[in-house]
């Protein structure tokens, strides 16, 4: 059986992505990019991207980021055994060293809601059975959060993501 086991979606307009390469697909691993053509129809877009996929877990990113190899084979371990489940990636803590990031990330441990900045992975089930990706918005992450909470409780969060830009806008 030649299936991806994981897909890795870079959220992000076509033209905050434009210069951007991502790591080449193989037999466990499919990375795609959002390419949204505007904010109006990046929902659509989004659900779209995610059904076609071929993996069984999917991982929303944030511009120029990748987990690191230890959360790559959390994430492969995890497809592998096909149980419905959702979380995050803990926060960078290399770029924790403003205020306003401290205040995200205390913001995050309080509301259980995901930032663009730590990602989001969940099973291709579980996100059919709670109706998509709901409203992108300011906090992408906040309605498919709470879509998931009304179902199971998050993973622990995996180790930060390698981010290689300051710029985390998806538009």
């Amino acid at each position: 059986m030649n299936q991806e086991l994981i897909t890795y979606i870079v959220l992000g307009s076509h033209k905050r992505l434009k210069g951007l390469k991502l790591p080449t697909s193989n037999h466990c691993e499919e990375f795609l990019s959002s390419n949204f053509e505007n904010k109006n129809t990046s929902e659509t877009e989004l659900n779209d991207l995610i059904t076609n996929s071929k993996g069984s877990l999917i991982v929303l990113l944030p511009p120029s980021s990748l987990p690191n190899k230890p959360s790559r084979e959390v994430l492969k371990k995890m497809s592998k055994i096909d149980i419905s489940s959702w979380g995050w990636f803990e926060f960078n803590k290399n770029i924790n060293s403003n205020i306003i990031q401290k205040f995200r990330k205390i913001s995050a441990k309080v509301r259980s809601i995901p930032n663009l900045e730590q990602g989001i992975f969940f099973t291709k089930r579980l996100y059919f059975s709670v109706g998509g990706i709901g409203k992108l918005g300011e906090s992408p992450f906040k309605e498919i959060s709470k879509r998931f909470y009304s179902r199971f409780d998050p993973q622990k969060p995996l180790p930060a993501l390698i981010i290689r830009t300051k710029n985390l806008d998806i538009y």
